[in-house]
């Protein structure tokens, strides 16, 4: 199928990641939670031939291109040398863009349900992080406070539904002189709107406790432990929308990595700057659904139409990153007009393909 002019106009762009194993897929795009799609227009759309060296992106910066394994007598000895674009360690990157768009799709569908999620953000004393940072051991912290959380919440019998971000405090950490990792965790606190809180701000208090406990820092002998901990964690309800809650912690602290690397508390830089459930993950992916390429293709060449005819919203998505891609976002508004969308798409190639073979035997004849 070929593309019009202004697909063509629309500038050099990326070529699909590069499959390390088998024959090549075509690249699709997501149906998101509540119906959006997001997307990069490619001149390689107008006749896409698949992977290869020869096709190598034009900006690596922005690709994932996967080296292939190592050969049968490598694989044989015993020194292969180590992959040297594997990072020292991760998260000195900040929060990947994969993050953002499964954080973005949880709070889609956790938006349905707002009256019952609570915020929980959680700021460990400048003690604990020296502790921390001395022992190295955030890391440990950070995942006994999500199993933790996600056990006393299937305890009192509500779904597990969590996820959470970290960032690192800009003003607290220039005034402290050392990285201030800092949580915020979005959960369900409670069965109904007609229910009350399951966890009380004390519970939430013993879950930071036992993941300091985990991590072997412990208050100090002139504070008691009920005191040291009251500072450290905070709970409320979700009262507007969720997204506003956690959009901005998404990119704050997050790429202020460099100033720290190399620094005496670096381990506090997070190596995951984000987190879910295994509840959450899979309600998610029951909500993604993958979609044609072709019908992608369709879809942007009639764009203007479909948007007149009132069947989906196109918007560019701004990008803080120049480098990025043009990306477009399509609300497709609901579920029929999607179905109609698909429809008309099914006809115009069933119409094309007809009209070929019309064309074709009058030729012949």
């Amino acid at each position: 199928m070929g593309l019009s002019g202004d697909l063509r106009a629309l500038g050099a762009a990326l070529e699909p990641a590069e499959q390390q194993w088998g024959d090549p897929e075509l690249p699709q795009v997501a149906l998101c939670p509540r119906l959006r799609s997001c997307y990069s227009p490619r001149a390689s759309w107008v006749e896409w031939k698949g992977f290869g060296e020869d096709r190598r992106p034009s900006m690596p910066e922005w690709a994932r291109v996967w080296d292939y394994g190592p050969s049968a007598a490598e694989a044989l000895g015993l020194s292969i040398a180590p992959n040297s674009k594997r990072p020292a360690r991760y998260g000195l990157s900040g929060l990947p863009a994969a993050g953002r768009k499964q954080i973005s799709r949880s709070l889609a569908l956790l938006e349905e349900n707002r009256r019952c999620l609570s915020f929980w953000t959680v700021s460990l004393p400048r003690e604990a992080l020296i502790d921390l940072a001395r022992s190295g051991r955030w890391p440990e912290f950070q995942d006994r406070v999500r199993k933790e959380l996600i056990r006393r919440l299937r305890a009192a019998g509500l779904p597990a539904l969590v996820v959470g971000v970290v960032e690192l405090q800009p003003k607290r950490s220039h005034a402290t002189g050392i990285p201030c990792p800092h949580l915020h965790v979005v959960f369900q606190g409670r069965k109904s709107p007609g229910h009350g809180w399951v966890l009380s701000p004390a519970e939430l208090d013993a879950v930071i406790a036992a993941a300091l406990a985990t991590a072997g820092v412990r208050a100090p002998d002139e504070i008691a432990t009920e005191d040291w901990l009251a500072t450290a964690g905070n709970v409320q309800q979700v009262k507007r929308s969720v997204r506003a809650y956690l959009s901005k912690y998404m990119t704050k602290g997050s790429g202020d990595t460099c100033r720290w690397v190399g620094h005496s508390a670096e381990s506090l830089i997070p190596r995951q700057w984000w987190f879910w459930s295994m509840e959450l993950r899979g309600w998610v992916l029951e909500h993604v659904f993958p979609m044609a390429f072709e019908f992608l293709v369709w879809v942007h060449r009639h764009r203007e139409e479909l948007e007149e005819k009132g069947f989906a919203r196109f918007r560019i998505l701004p990008l803080s990153d120049p480098r990025a891609p043009l990306t477009y976002e399509v609300n497709w508004l609901r579920c029929e007009f999607l179905a109609q969308v698909v429809g008309m798409w099914q006809l115009d190639q069933w119409d094309e393909h007809w009209f070929g073979e019309y064309r074709l035997s009058q030729v012949e004849t």
